[in-house]
């Protein structure tokens, strides 16, 4: 049960995000709407970072570094497995502008927090600076968004460490962060991810057909599809037997693209912007296919939608491919090849997805409200036992 906070001091959160992916913002969103759901005095605030310390080219940022990694991925490898441990070039990519601290220290004076959560790396690196020069003193926590154990997310002065799976908090033991600062809470998705939904409502809602394989097919917030993908998926002998539902995020060229070939194609093929009732779209599906975005899979692990992953990253989506497929709820294809043929045998083989489904009743169960209980227990009056909260109206699904 939740304990009585009314006659106590508001809770006041504020939650620093970023521009890189939408992964970071989804992440601080399911703290704040699993804090709606709570009618207590719980106040959360989520604020961009990089338009504070960055505020006239954060959006220049964003998209230079989306298109670098897309044009150069081997080398943000190469320098994501160079820095995965404390050395000096971590410490040369941990720089921060004075100017960059004066801006968030007057935010924080502005906000008076409580609890500091940082769902972004950059921030949870200013926030750290900041503490550890004695200008900041309230407990704060991290939430680190991919399977990771990487050093860009570990700083000093952290309180807690919210994590996605066990193997997280393993790892961040073994470099010295003591197991009471550690919460296993998987990655945090929105709580309507949690909720039960009937998949023939839902694809009559959408117009899709209740008799084929759904195929939901994403690239992630910036829409990276490879091309190899949108040509096979056209071959006529899907026709009969699949439907795709391709979300496009924010890439308005590939939406476009798309819908040019969807309009021609003999196979059914719906195609999607930025969708903000995705969980729906989620629920409707069979199969989802998609890059190993640790937001995105852990939205599907919690809706139990099993998943097809491609062509990792290198850096934190192969962390992420290594424990998504341990769960049983993935397959993972390095190759456009590969991809297609795994797609073809789940084809043939429509048992490994009711497999892959029931695979999910052995995994760990985790509430929408772990994450917030984790950070409130931050605060010395605030006390939250997710384990003994069930809302009724909310059952809650079994995780990993």
């Amino acid at each position: 049960m939740i304990t009585n906070l009314a006659a106590r001091k508001p809770s006041r959160i504020l939650i620093l995000s970023g521009p890189l992916g939408h992964g970071h913002l989804q992440t601080a969103k399911s703290i704040l709407e699993a804090s709606q759901l709570i009618r207590s005095k719980i106040d959360v605030d989520i604020v961009d970072y990089m338009e504070i310390a960055s505020p006239h080219l954060h959006q220049v940022g964003a998209f230079c570094y989306a298109q670098w990694v897309r044009a150069f991925p081997s080398m943000y490898g190469y320098l994501y497995k160079k820095t995965r441990r404390e050395n000096f070039m971590i410490k040369e990519v941990k720089r921060v502008r004075e100017s960059s601290l004066r801006a968030l220290k007057r935010l924080i004076e502005e906000k008076q927090p409580s609890v500091i959560v940082s769902t972004f790396p950059q921030a949870a690196v200013a926030v750290s600076k900041l503490k550890m020069r004695g200008e900041i003193d309230c407990p704060t926590a991290t939430i680190i968004t991919d399977y990771t154990d990487h050093s860009y997310w570990i700083n000093p002065g952290t309180d807690r460490y919210l994590v996605g799976s066990h193997r997280v908090e393993k790892s961040l033991m073994q470099l010295g962060i003591a197991r009471s600062s550690i919460e296993v809470t998987g990655i945090p998705v929105r709580p309507k991810f949690y909720k039960s939904y009937d998949r023939d409502h839902l694809r009559h809602k959408f117009q899709l057909d209740t008799s084929k394989l759904t195929v939901l097919l994403m690239g992630g917030g910036w829409g990276l599809i490879p091309d190899n993908v949108l040509r096979w998926m056209q071959h006529e002998e899907w026709k009969d037997r699949v439907q795709f539902v391709v979300i496009c995020g924010a890439n308005e060229r590939l939406r476009h693209k798309l819908q040019g070939i969807a309009d021609h194609s003999a196979v059914s093929i719906t195609v999607l912007g930025y969708v903000e009732q995705i969980h729906e779209w989620m629920a409707c599906a069979d199969l989802m296919m998609t890059k190993p975005g640790g937001i995105s899979t852990s939205e599907a692990l919690t809706l139990q939608l099993p998943l097809l992953l491609y062509k990792a990253l290198p850096g934190q989506e192969e962390d992420n491919v290594q424990e998504l497929v341990k769960t049983g709820m993935a397959v993972y294809a390095p190759t456009d090849l590969e991809l297609e043929r795994q797609f073809t045998q789940m084809l043939a083989e429509p048992s490994r997805l009711w497999e892959m489904r029931q695979r999910a009743k052995s995994l760990r169960r985790h509430s929408p409200y772990h994450a917030l209980s984790a950070i409130l227990t931050l605060e010395e009056a605030a006390h939250i036992s997710v384990e003994m909260y069930q809302p009724q109206a909310m059952p809650v699904h079994l995780w990993s």
